[in-house]
Order: structure tokens, then C-alpha cells, then sequence
């Protein structure tokens, strides 16, 4: 392969296993050298033998659905997508808002759960409990979507910590707005019995940055103190989740396939195999019933 062939459907290909990934961020991760990638790139080059395998190896891709667009690329990828986990979004009043950056961990998750600038949140802290929210949760959040009243909404703020301006988030209940403010809920935490008091507060618009709703919120829990280690669904449960749901797929709205495929994912991470009250509840999950 000389490197200089330009070819469309090749570059196609390329970016559906790049996904929402910046394209030289992946590269670099697939070892691929800058200058060469920004070839391959730009100019819409195949590239040479060598990164071709590296490409097909690291992406569970065949050489020739890579290179010809011939056969099938490994079917996980065509169902899942890697989105970027950010960290942390608090869930508490304790701690203060957190400092939000990106991390070097990413998700993946089923690619009808992604939308265009989607990402990922690691939630810190209790109040979001009643709401369906855990302590070390996972939250997709969906900047396109509109909030709603009585909804989980991640809260992004600008602020300034020694002159430098840090972007801090959180993920309350957005109750209401005006022209000047937003009107938030969460609760304390617990107290002895286990009650946890609701608390309100106000946030002006001027230092907001983004209000965005929770999508899914995954069951996925992360100690405290991890930061780069690796993240997310397990690929195989994964795709053995969707497998098991693969008939029920094109009858089914994307929200409750979506929330079906947590429910499964949970109860095979603790019971191995699905038995049939499981895939009962299932059945009611995707029949609206539950």
C-alpha cells in the first residue's frame, strides 16, 4: 500500500470507528504519529500496512471490512459507541460544587444512547438519592434536549479559583427559572432514621455556562479515588445484553431498549445469568408496563 490512494469510502469507514472521539486524540491512542494521521486525514489517504493492522487490531475490525468495506466489522462496534467521561459532577451540599474536567476514562455505551455532544458525568454525594441518583453513579447527559420541571439536570458554572477560571458542575432537580436565575432541589443527607430533607437554592444565569438534563443514569460504580483507571460497561456483558434483546430492538423505543438493557446489565453483574422473573420485568419495562 503506497499511502497515496485517495478513497472516500475508506475515510468513511475510518470515522464511524472514531465515533465522537477528536480524531487526533484517537490517533494518538491507536499510535498512530501526528503528521502521518494529518495525511490519512486530510487527505483522505489509505494509510500504510502497518497502521492498517494497528487500526483493524485495536478496533476488533477485520482487514477486510477495513481496507475493501467487504463482510462484517465486528458487531459490538456497530452497536456501541465511546463517549468521554467527565469528573465530577457533585450530588451533595457538603462538599461544594465540583471541578469538572476531562478525564482519560471513557464509556461505552449502546450507540442509540448517544446523541451529538453527549457525555458522561461521575457523580459524587447523596442528594440526587431520591431522585434515582447514587453516590458514584454514572450520568449521561444530553446538552441537545431541553430541561424539565422536576427533572435531574446537570448545572455547569463558571468560577474563579486563584485567577484561573474552572468550570464547576452539579446535577440538582430543575424546578424553575426567570430571567435572572434558576431554582434548584435536592435533598440532605440522611438523617438517623433515614429521612433526607428537601433543600432549595438559586443559581444566576449570568454564571451558568450549560443546564442539560440526565438522560440514563448507569449503574456503574467507581471508588472515590480512581481517576484514570478503566471505566464504564464491560464490553462482553454488554454484548451479551444486547444479544439477549436483540428480537425486541426495531419494536422498541430507544428510551426503554435503553433502560431494558441497564435492568439486564444489573442483574447479570450480580446473578450471572438472566432467569425468568428478570426477563419478565423486562418484558414490562419494554411493554410500559413497569
Amino acid at each position: 500500500m503506497n499511502g497515496t490512494t485517495k478513497n472516500e469510502a475508506f475515510h468513511q469507514r475510518l470515522t464511524l470507528l472514531i465515533g465522537t472521539e477528536e480524531p487526533f486524540r484517537w490517533a494518538k491512542r491507536m499510535g498512530i504519529p501526528g503528521a502521518t494521521f494529518a495525511r490519512i486525514w486530510n487527505n483522505y489517504d489509505i494509510p500504510k500496512h502497518e497502521h492498517l493492522c494497528r487500526i483493524a487490531q485495536r478496533c476488533d475490525v477485520s482487514l477486510d471490512w477495513l481496507l475493501m468495506g467487504n463482510g462484517e466489522k465486528a458487531s459490538l462496534k456497530e452497536k456501541c459507541i465511546s463517549l468521554p467521561l467527565l469528573g465530577l459532577a457533585n450530588c451533595g451540599i457538603a462538599q461544594g460544587w465540583f471541578n469538572e474536567t476531562e478525564l482519560q476514562d471513557r464509556i461505552i455505551l449502546p450507540s442509540f444512547m448517544a446523541e451529538e455532544n453527549a457525555f458522561a458525568v461521575r457523580c459524587r454525594g447523596r442528594s440526587m438519592v431520591p431522585a434515582g441518583i447514587e453516590d458514584g453513579n454514572v450520568c449521561l447527559i444530553y446538552p441537545n434536549r431541553p430541561v424539565e420541571a422536576g427533572k435531574p439536570t446537570l448545572i455547569r458554572t463558571k468560577s474563579y479559583i486563584k485567577g484561573r477560571e474552572v468550570s464547576l458542575a452539579t446535577i440538582k432537580v430543575f424546578d424553575s427559572e426567570d430571567k435572572d436565575a434558576v431554582m434548584l432541589s435536592g435533598w440532605l443527607d440522611p438523617d438517623e432514621t433515614g429521612y433526607q430533607s428537601l433543600f432549595t437554592e438559586k443559581r444566576l444565569k449570568n454564571c451558568i455556562t450549560m443546564i442539560a438534563p440526565v438522560g440514563n443514569v448507569l449503574p456503574v460504580e467507581m471508588p472515590e479515588n480512581t481517576v484514570t483507571s478503566a471505566s464504564g460497561l464491560s464490553k462482553e456483558l454488554l454484548t451479551k445484553c444486547l444479544d439477549t434483546l436483540r428480537p425486541l430492538y426495531q419494536q422498541t423505543e430507544s428510551s426503554k431498549f435503553a433502560e431494558a438493557i441497564l435492568f439486564l446489565y444489573d442483574k447479570i453483574q450480580k446473578n450471572e445469568q438472566p432467569d425468568m422473573k428478570i426477563l419478565q420485568k423486562l418484558m414490562e419495562i419494554i411493554g410500559g408496563k413497569g
